[in-house]
């Protein structure tokens, strides 16, 4: 997971370098809010690998570092998303859907001496869901077409330009 997450920072980063040149200011602050969000899942990321998961007393830590991750994504899903990027706006609310229902089962799954492991594999399932459109927003970014199960690429038809004829 930390590898993975890693790998998708430094993706999105790298498609932001590479696209920010002669760019609108509207897309010019969009890639700087998916720079901010990557900085600061980063910085998170870093917290979480530090903590040691099989210390009990390090759940507090860890909870209110998943509680820090929830709040970028709710940020990001609240930044407006150009019309070039505009599958990225529901990508960017699904992540946030699924990393509030990670962090709650987390949550439930550390505070409640009662919770079983059950509890901590949905919390993980949703966290991964939660990534996954990140990484779907990363590789939209770098002018690609996401790729796998679950996947429904809708092309839509230009009609807002002139045609070229032959007079001209």
């Amino acid at each position: 997971m930390r590898k993975r997450l890693f790998c998708l920072i430094i993706s999105v980063i790298t498609a932001l370098s590479l696209n920010g040149c002669g760019k609108t200011d509207k897309l010019d602050e969009y890639y700087e809010a998916v720079n901010t969000f990557n900085e600061e899942v980063g910085t998170i990321a870093g917290n979480m690998n530090n903590l040691d998961g099989e210390d009990a007393s390090q759940s507090g830590a860890l909870l209110q570092e998943l509680d820090s991750l929830e709040e970028q994504f709710r940020v990001l899903s609240e930044v407006e998303v150009p019309d070039a990027f505009a599958s990225n706006e529901t990508l960017a609310d699904e992540a946030y859907s699924y990393m509030q229902e990670a962090v709650s089962g987390f949550h439930e799954y550390y505070e409640n001496n009662e919770a079983d492991y059950a509890t901590f594999e949905v919390a993980k399932a949703n966290y991964d869901r939660a990534f996954l459109r990140i990484e779907y927003i990363s590789t939209i970014l770098q002018g690609e077409i996401p790729e796998g199960d679950n996947i429904e690429v809708i092309e839509e038809e230009s009609t807002d330009f002139d045609p070229v004829t032959a007079d001209e």
